[in-house]
């Protein structure tokens, strides 16, 4: 017996219905296969499915942009560094050195004295420990009051120094018995001594003159095997060549005491295990200290004699006729 031939309409329908239901997620209403529920699942499956696209797109081209623009950094990074090593400096890593961009955290040089202490520093505590020579030292000094005179050298700043429980002399070496580098103002002036001792116990001395008062200045001494250099606010000042090498003296650090530390004071102690060139000495960090930051009063108009034989008669006339003049009796 033959079976009856379907009806292809139906199949054609239940296709299409079957379809749609998958597209949209829902079958209501399109079995029935009016116009308004198929248009309506047609809208919102078609809705559905721009928006999905588009948030895809959206993703895809953000991170191909992220993707070329990390790309675009890594190859001009290459041809900086080509540059700088092959061709001309163009990173700056330390403060003074060649080139064009600084790049911080490269400074290799040790602070102390930050703006207020100034104790002793251990030897063991220093980047220089085991130096004798071949090293920089930065260190910002404040003469307050050069009026307080004295017979002897008045040290604001000694390394490795042995002092002397009785003077024997107004030179370094009446007062120290060993060191491996001393700087101090002469007696009754603001002129600067900066000192290394060498290996025949002969001192190896730079004066500089007339060294700012009641101002900072920054005071820079390299020592190297063959010789030594003073440098004031980064200028090269004087340079020493030594008759001997330096004795080998080590030993803790030591600032301004007693009298001395109201005449003079020190901030900023930065020392480096190694010679700085002139222009890392000039740019060298941080700033130099301000007169606020050393606590700064008005210089006293009368001198304070600590030892009132060898006072300068000049000086001791020019604040007598101040004082005069001051209190109205002239």
């Amino acid at each position: 017996m033959s079976q009856p031939i379907p009806n292809p309409n139906n199949y054609i329908i239940r296709g299409f219905t079957n379809g749609i239901s998958k597209f949209t997620g829902t079958g209501t209403g399109l079995g029935i296969g009016t116009g308004t529920g198929l248009g309506t699942g047609l809208g919102t499956g078609l809705g559905i499915g721009t928006t999905g696209n588009m948030a895809s797109v959206l993703k895809s081209n953000i991170g191909r942009i992220i993707a070329y623009g990390l790309s675009i950094i890594i190859i001009i990074l290459v041809i900086l560094f080509f540059v700088h090593f092959f061709i001309t400096p163009i990173f700056k890593f330390i403060p003074g050195g060649s080139g064009i961009i600084s790049v911080p955290g490269f400074d290799d040089g040790t602070l102390f004295w930050i703006k207020t202490t100034t104790g002793p520093i251990l030897n063991t505590t220093l980047p220089i420990a085991n130096q004798i020579h071949g090293y920089t030292i930065n260190l910002d000094v404040f003469v307050e009051n050069p009026l307080q005179f004295s017979t002897m050298p008045r040290i604001f700043f000694s390394r490795g120094a042995d002092k002397k429980e009785t003077p024997s002399g107004n030179t370094l070496l009446g007062l120290l018995s060993n060191y491996n580098l001393v700087a101090a103002l002469l007696p009754d002036t603001n002129d600067l001594i900066v000192s290394v001792l060498n290996k025949n116990n002969n001192m190896e001395n730079i004066i500089v003159p007339n060294v700012p008062i009641q101002q900072p200045f920054r005071l820079s001494m390299v020592v190297m095997e063959q010789a030594l250099e003073v440098y004031i606010n980064g200028k090269l000042l004087k340079t020493r060549k030594f008759l001997d090498v330096p004795k080998d003296v080590k030993g803790d650090i030591n600032s301004s005491t007693g009298i001395e530390s109201n005449a003079i004071k020190v901030h900023n102690l930065k020392i480096w295990s190694r010679i700085l060139t002139v222009s890392e000495i000039r740019e060298a960090t941080p700033a130099l200290s301000s007169p606020n930051d050393f606590g700064a009063g008005p210089m006293s108009s009368s001198t304070n004699c600590v030892y009132s034989s060898t006072v300068n008669a000049t000086d001791i006339t020019s604040n007598i006729l101040s004082n005069i003049i001051k209190s109205g009796n002239l």
